[in-house]
């Protein structure tokens, strides 16, 4: 089940919400929504339901006796372990399988992938609750069923924001209705949808139109339209469906983290991952990057070096199991690498040119996301950067009068706009108010329209 779906929409959102209002006390409530966030997840997880509840109860398990033993160390190498065990065999095995055959090794079975339905996302979370137990920046949680339900919990269940245990805590134990958060998390949400149904959706026809076609008949003009239509792609997808997750978590009157802010008007690549996945970003640089240079910190600026190729190729492999995507996170450390030893300080003086290099760097990336193959990837990469390939089919056999209109308001909503302060007066306000609202009930009429005439609308992120 995804968000942006009529069963989601009319159904399963309005029920949950009467439901969940109806119960009597924080804590019933809670059961309710660990329920509600079971039965979300088998929708599209199935049996990898109980793979799920056994992760939460681990988690919790694992923080016992890393809190109440003397052998807390050993415990959370175990616990951490362990994770990276479930997640190679839900996600990776096949991959290694393939490898290894192609290696020439005989005798392997041939895997049929699963689905892998949010693994990374709660594996993640669960090893982040025992690091900061073991940290003692959490403190152990006696109640199994807090540390289950932050797990389980459907809002950030699938693909994030990922959020640390100490971010929800106080709203799991305690949490009251307030109209101002719900009013705020319908907006949210809306906005969300919005991204998602009018933008997301008809760039993603775009793109699949470019970058499926034969690579001999675009040129290279074409090949970067294809490029930059998935870029603005990816990020209204994505950020969508966190501003639905954000949205929904705050009708339920918890406050979730933020995980974008403008990406796309970054300075450098060290920019642009302050502000792309922030909760992911976060995440790797507190317990994977930072220990890491930390026990590197006497080779000086190359064991940074060493630091950043390997937490952003870790970052690759965590995005997906393909080579494609650990040569993308390989280019995102090797950029982020250069830019600590000398570029920052040049990228720092500059403004519409570290813009342009950051967006040229980030989408000639994207072409190893899109793409399922090495391949693949060079012989799009090709197209992108011989100008002088003659080809019959121009920009205007793909590009329709809609596209130009989505591309125009895809790019237009990548940046920040700040009000002047002659519109900031009380009668201005309450205008933009009551504009507001009628935008609102605008954007959801036509994303539920556009969701009537469309089959299949997942988020690309599922994938990861």
């Amino acid at each position: 089940m995804v968000y942006s779906s009529v069963i989601f929409l009319f159904y399963f959102l309005p029920l949950l919400l009467l439901g969940y209002y109806l119960m009597p006390s924080t804590l019933i409530k809670n059961l309710f929504l660990f329920l509600v966030s079971l039965l979300f997840y088998a929708w599209g997880g199935g049996k990898l339901i109980f793979l799920l509840l056994g992760v939460g109860l681990s988690a919790w398990f694992f923080s016992l006796l890393i809190a109440k033993t003397k052998f807390k160390k050993g415990f959370l190498i175990f616990a951490i372990l362990v994770y990276i065990i479930v997640l190679v065999y839900y996600k990776y095995f096949g991959f290694i399988i393939d490898n290894l055959t192609y290696a020439g090794v005989p005798g392997l079975p041939v895997l049929k992938m699963m689905t892998t339905l949010g693994v990374s996302f709660f594996i993640f979370q669960a090893i982040s609750y025992n690091i900061d137990v073991y940290r003692k920046n959490n403190l152990f949680e006696k109640n199994p069923a807090y540390v289950i339900l932050y797990l389980t919990m459907f809002p950030q269940l699938i693909s994030g924001p990922l959020v640390r245990y100490h971010q929800l805590e106080h709203q799991l134990k305690k949490r009251t209705f307030d109209f101002t958060r719900f009013e705020e998390g319908i907006r949210r949400f809306i906005i969300g949808l919005g991204k998602k149904v009018l933008i997301a959706n008809p760039l993603s026809f775009l793109v699949a139109q470019i970058m499926n076609t034969e690579i001999d008949l675009i040129n290279s003009s074409v090949a970067w339209m294809g490029i930059i239509a998935f870029t603005l792609q990816l990020f209204f997808d994505f950020s969508g469906y966190t501003d639905m997750a954000i949205g929904v978590g705050k009708m339920l009157g918890f406050d979730l983290p933020e995980n974008f802010n403008f990406p796309y008007i970054s300075r450098s690549i060290t920019d642009f991952w302050r502000r792309w996945h922030m909760t992911l970003s976060s995440w790797l640089k507190d317990y994977l990057f930072m220990p890491l240079s930390l026990s590197l910190r006497r080779w000086g600026s190359f064991g940074v070096i060493i630091a950043l190729m390997v937490t952003f190729t870790v970052c690759g492999i965590w995005h997906g199991p393909t080579w494609n995507f650990v040569i993308w996170g390989a280019i995102q450390g090797f950029f982020l690498a250069i830019e600590q030893v000398f570029l920052q300080k040049y990228l720092s003086k500059l403004k519409a040119a570290s813009i342009i290099y950051t967006l040229f760097v980030v989408m000639t990336g994207f072409v190893f996301v899109r793409t399922q193959t090495l391949n693949e990837a060079f012989h799009y990469l090709s197209a992108m950067f011989y100008p002088g390939t003659i080809s019959p089919l121009g920009i205007n056999t793909f590009l329709t009068n809609e596209d130009k209109v989505v591309l125009i308001l895809g790019i237009l909503f990548c940046i920040p706009i700040k009000m002047p302060k002659v519109f900031q007066s009380e009668i201005i306000s309450e205008i933009k108010r009551i504009l507001g609202v009628i935008l609102l009930l605008a954007i959801f009429l036509l994303s539920v329209m556009a969701l009537t005439t469309e089959t299949y609308n997942p988020f690309i992120y599922f994938r990861f």
